[in-house]
């Protein structure tokens, strides 16, 4: 398998946005996957300045720097009915200071998450008119009938088998894509502590030049303060790359 990305999801505006982006740095393959939904992130909100200074940050960073954006509820349900909120509009437009590419490259709309408004469609307009952009589903049984029908109207997205569906709680099993013409990430329970067990799990099922990517969030938090402990993170990335590097010799 080729391991395109090692995620944190969910960081917040108790990390220095400058220690995050350091710790991004040291990982080529490291990304940030940051939560985005009302009320948190509208405009001036606290997390909305944080996440706006970290894009300042990133923007001038010689060293480019990984950055997804995973849209919930009221925000995810309005873009999968081809409406796109005016702070994503904002994220979207973000460019670095030099190169011009986007600071933003993948979208996570995690439907079904308390919101189930989906129009195929609509969304496979939007998808189209942004290719720019790669569009991320889950996957599970909740929204696995969404998920096809979308696929069948041949709109170009990638997929996040979370089987827990956020809960952080890992599959009984590691399943093969449903598609294969789409990169399925891996999403459930993923720790410092066994993301080497889950990727070799992982390779063992996927053909070997087959893209895909991990996504931890649950276990990388304080378990006092529930938020992203960067310690965990830090962790986290450095067992997952060495890992993938001793996969690749």
């Amino acid at each position: 398998m080729k391991l395109r990305y090692i995620t944190c999801s969910d960081p917040r505006e108790n990390l220095n946005p400058q220690d995050v982006v350091d710790l991004l740095k040291t990982y080529p393959i490291a990304e940030l996957g940051v939560q985005v939904h009302k009320p948190n992130m509208e405009f001036g909100n606290k997390r909305f300045v944080w996440f706006d200074k970290l894009l300042e940050i990133a923007k001038k960073s010689e060293t480019p720097i990984n950055i997804a954006i995973h849209i919930n509820y009221e925000w995810c349900g309005d873009m999968c009915s081809g409406k796109i909120p005016d702070e994503i509009t904002y994220f979207m437009k973000q460019k670095h200071s030099t190169t011009g590419k986007n600071l933003i490259y993948r979208i996570q709309l995690n439907h079904g998450d308390f919101t189930f408004k989906f129009d195929a469609q609509k969304l496979s307009r939007l998808i189209s008119d942004f290719r720019d952009y790669e569009f991320i589903l889950p996957f599970n049984h909740v929204i696995r009938g969404d998920v096809s029908d979308l696929r069948k109207t041949g709109a170009q997205f990638n997929v996040l088998f979370d089987e827990s569906y956020g809960a952080g709680v890992p599959p009984v099993v590691w399943k093969k894509p449903a598609f294969w013409d789409k990169q399925f990430g891996y999403a459930g329970g993923i720790s410092p502590y066994n993301v080497t067990t889950v990727l070799g799990k992982i390779s063992n099922i996927l053909p070997q030049n087959y893209q895909t990517w991990i996504d931890a969030e649950g276990q990388l938090r304080d378990k006092t303060s529930g938020v992203m402990d960067l310690n965990l993170a830090r962790e986290y990335l450095r067992y997952a790359s060495n890992w993938y590097n001793d996969y690749e010799k």
